[in-house]
């Protein structure tokens, strides 16, 4: 276990239980803490014993995998008079099918076949033996990569970027790319089986999100798994940093198959470390490759133009995004809450100055109900193609625990934080940061109070320069060819000198009055 020195006499001893060793939780059993200096042995160090009643207090018990298992850590002394000795207990239980079960919603007579002559574990195996085949047959080369998502159906974002800074290289000359992009309602079994044949023979495999195929593949250790997270920086709490919480993962998970993840600045590196359940050496700050395209001021004013030409309507009006983040655990239950939104309201308040942009989150598949008597000023954009791209013509955003705040956040403009139900989602979801005290804008609790500062203009832009410099290591258009020099090509991480650029201090030279968005680095 780490420990800090935190005075004189006192160390704190730091651990996180469910990523101890080799991205594993902490082994069951009963556990003595021993103090050691280099290999030594410390007899003479004591426990403070005055605060033993806060040992129950610590004590955590996380229910996950639906409430079948869990996973206890309790704290204690033993029962040595002499020399009382400091104890963790760690046991991983699991309970049976017994008791009255609810009756479950009848499969269809397809699955059900499905399910008796091909049961999920033999699935399992079978899909192993294809792997080891496929790759026994036709072993990688150096040179094949592979660019997947499971959450879309077509590359975008951070994959988007890496692959065409690739191509702008030459490196499609000298690398062969494959694609597989699915999501669950168009997964089958012939597309899996490509899948599980593209991943046994890619040197390195690129993603955006979660893929849960991995979990139950023995991925070869000479592969590559590059996780190019497709969100920049929220609140919400993800992974393994919600264990315990509604939606938590399983100890065991396709997270902890990453050999690498990218992150924009170093202050974040621990964030997404246990989000995943990794080690903080595989996130790697090497920045948001589609933060290249956004900050190409030729681009910028491209998809402006493109914009007021496809919607002249729009022109002379100040354009405000309304882009929450879902409500629900994944793509299979996600929802918004419209009951929330009064409609008649804000295009009241629209009047002749605004118009609201709807863009839900894309795992959302109920449209906004916007009545049609309101169409001239509040509309559903969930067809445009890129929400980066809205963001340009964007004067304020509204939003709530969403990501999308990490680029905006560049361009100097106001967001609205319309956080209805913040106690909740704190309490269910989690936050890895406090969100009263970090979000870079005004949290509106009630619509009215939401309506009330957009027509006041009542905004906060006091806290946007500290969230940009805790969240951007690099401001340029330089972060695709971090990813491919650091970890596609790199030597296991490194330049090819051996070098690793994201452990140097990041030079900090650029001169005060300079607009934070023309730096080419922070």
């Amino acid at each position: 276990m780490n420990a800090r020195q935190i005075d004189a006499e006192q160390h704190q001893l730091e651990i996180n239980v469910t990523n101890f060793r080799d991205r594993r939780q902490v082994p069951n059993g009963t556990w003595r803490i021993v103090p050691v200096l280099g290999e030594e042995r410390l007899p003479e160090a004591t426990f403070d014993l005055t605060q033993a009643d806060r040992l129950d207090a610590d004590s955590r018990t996380f229910l996950y995998d639906q409430n079948r298992s869990v996973y206890v850590i309790a704290f204690g002394i033993s029962d040595d008079e002499d020399h009382p000795a400091f104890l963790m207990r760690t046991y991983q239980l699991f309970r049976g099918g017994g008791g009255k079960k609810k009756p479950a919603r009848k499969k269809p007579l397809g699955q059900r076949m499905a399910l008796k002559v091909l049961p999920r574990a033999r699935r399992r195996k079978l899909a192993q033996r294809v792997y080891t085949t496929a790759r026994r047959l036709n072993p990688p080369r150096g040179n094949r990569v592979l660019f997947a998502s499971e959450m879309r159906t077509d590359i975008g974002g951070n994959l988007a970027r890496v692959h065409d800074r690739m191509v702008e290289r030459g490196m499609d000359k000298t690398h062969t790319f494959s694609r597989s992009f699915r999501v669950p309602k168009t997964a089958n079994k012939r597309s899996t089986l490509r899948l599980i044949y593209l991943l046994a023979t890619s040197d390195t495999v690129l993603m955006d999100d979660y893929f849960g195929l991995l979990a139950n593949l023995s991925i070869a250790p000479e592969t590559k798994i590059i996780q190019l997270w497709h969100a920049g920086s929220g609140f919400k709490a993800v992974g393994y940093s919600r264990f315990g919480r509604y939606g938590s993962p399983k100890l065991s998970n396709a997270h902890r198959k990453y050999t690498y993840v990218i992150t924009g600045s170093k202050h974040l590196v621990p964030v997404y470390a246990e989000a995943f359940g990794i080690e903080e050496s595989a996130v790697v700050p090497t920045g948001l490759p589609r933060i290249d395209t956004f900050l190409d001021e030729g681009h910028a004013q491209k998809v402006k133009d493109d914009f007021f030409a496809a919607y002249p309507q729009f022109r002379g009006k100040k354009i405000v995004l309304f882009a929450p983040t879902f409500r629900g655990k994944s793509i299979g239950d996600a929802h918004y809450d419209y009951d929330r939104l009064d409609f008649a309201k804000l295009h009241e308040v629209c009047g002749d100055e605004y118009v609201v942009l709807f863009r839900m989150h894309h795992f959302i598949a109920e449209a906004p109900p916007i009545p049609a008597e309101y169409a001239d000023r509040l509309v559903d954009f969930a067809a445009y193609p890129d929400t980066n791209e809205l963001l340009h013509v964007t004067d304020v955003l509204i939003t709530d625990y969403s990501s999308v705040i990490y680029e905006y956040t560049l361009l100097d403009k106001p967001i609205l934080f319309y956080a209805y139900d913040k106690d909740t989602y704190s309490v269910v979801r989690g936050f890895h940061r406090d969100y009263d005290s970090v979000a870079p804008g005004k949290i509106c609790t009630t619509f009215d109070e939401l309506l009330k500062a957009l027509q006041d203009k009542d905004f906060d832009l006091s806290k946007v320069e500290e969230f940009r410099r805790d969240n951007f290591d690099f401001v340029d258009t330089n972060s695709a060819d971090r990813v491919i020099d650091w970890l596609i090509v790199g030597d296991h991480g490194s330049e090819p000198d051996g070098r690793r650029p994201w452990l140097e201090p990041v030079p900090d030279d650029t001169p005060e009055d300079q607009p934070l968005s023309d730096q080419s680095e922070v």
